[in-house]
């Protein structure tokens, strides 16, 4: 009997078949490893892109619409306000600022901002109308203001206009902005009170209604505009992670886009009053509002994950070159928004 014969595999050829394995496993996680990279780097381009695109796409369409008051161009003699004091658009408010900038330790204080603004950053106030006007059915009186009934797509309101919202009433000559402390249908018009009530309420309760004065009648081609003031700025959530916040008039502000980490905007000045834009300019240089035509805007965006590059970045915005102190791909944004209302 041979008792001589191999039964099963020797030491040696065990650590030869383990460290085989070792190799083809080593070579499959590589794969997988390297698989999960690329996937991980294409999903934040991904978003980072449509982040970027959207962030541009809301800033500029409130931009363009900003200080818009339908064919009356807004001068220092044809528009009016009757609000109390303590609203951004009071009775010392000049319609014909079209949008305002602020540093974010500094913000404007009649709009308070939760969460506060990411240190370092801006905040953007644009004033802005409604694309949707309700035109005006009858000449008004001392109370009221009459526009046709309409029902816009998915307004639950009467034209469009909720009691208690700031709205503009405007021709091509002039322009009366209140609040509509009450809103009545009666048949196919609709009633705007304009009475003392409601928050901010209005200082002059009666105008109007005095064919001798035309500065405060608003006949038939007249239209009325809901209006309201859109706030954009940068703030972190409760995990650090930067977005794109927005607020509109006195609801609470809310993420609007996640992973948007900064924004700057120059401020197109027309110096010569041939309402285009003849130079742009830091927010802190522009001494009168009024001249503003145009905003160059930059959107600085970040992937959602760490790890998403191999090497720290180094990118340039604000006029600045800045090295990331993370390995999150990032990409500025840029656009140059003409505001219609002041252009020709």
């Amino acid at each position: 009997m041979n008792r001589n014969r191999q039964t099963g595999l020797s030491l040696v050829e065990l650590m030869i078949a383990i460290t085989i394995g070792l190799v083809l496993m080593t070579g499959v996680v590589q794969m997988f490893i390297s698989s999960k990279t690329v996937f991980t780097t294409q999903q934040g381009l991904s978003r980072l892109q449509e982040t970027g695109r959207l962030a541009v796409e809301f800033i500029s369409r409130d931009l363009r619409q900003a200080g818009y008051v339908g064919c009356a161009y807004p001068t220092d003699w044809n528009i009016s306000s009757t609000l109390n004091n303590g609203h951004t658009f009071s009775s010392d408010f000049d319609f014909g600022v079209p949008l305002q900038v602020y540093d974010a330790a500094t913000p404007p204080a009649e709009i308070p901002l939760a969460p506060e603004p990411k240190a370092g950053t801006q905040v953007l106030v644009a004033y802005t109308a409604n694309s949707e006007s309700a035109p005006v059915s009858n000449a008004n009186t001392a109370n009221s203001v009459f526009v046709d009934l309409t029902t816009p797509p998915g307004q639950a309101c009467p034209s469009g206009i909720c009691a208690n919202d700031i709205v503009v009433v405007a021709d091509c000559d002039k322009a009366m902005l209140f609040q509509a402390t009450s809103v009545t249908e009666s048949g196919a018009e609709v009633e705007l009170g304009h009475g003392p009530g409601a928050d901010p309420g209005n200082a002059r309760t009666s105008w109007g209604g005095n064919p001798d004065n035309m500065i405060e009648t608003f006949d038939e081609g007249a239209e009325v505009f809901k209006i309201n003031t859109v706030v954009y700025y940068v703030a972190e959530d409760a995990d650090g992670n930067p977005g794109l916040y927005q607020k509109i008039d006195t609801d609470p502000a809310f993420e609007l886009l996640r992973g948007v980490e900064d924004f700057n905007v120059l401020i197109g000045m027309d110096t010569d009053a041939n309402r285009s834009a003849d130079d742009y300019i830091e927010h802190s240089a522009v001494a009168n509002w009024m001249n503003a035509v145009a905003a160059r805007i930059e959107v600085l965006v970040q992937t959602p994950d760490d790890n998403a590059t191999s090497d720290e970045q180094t990118f340039e915005f604000a006029g600045e070159e800045i090295t990331a102190t993370d390995k999150r791909i990032r990409q500025v944004f840029t656009t140059t928004v003409g505001i219609r209302s002041k252009l020709p």
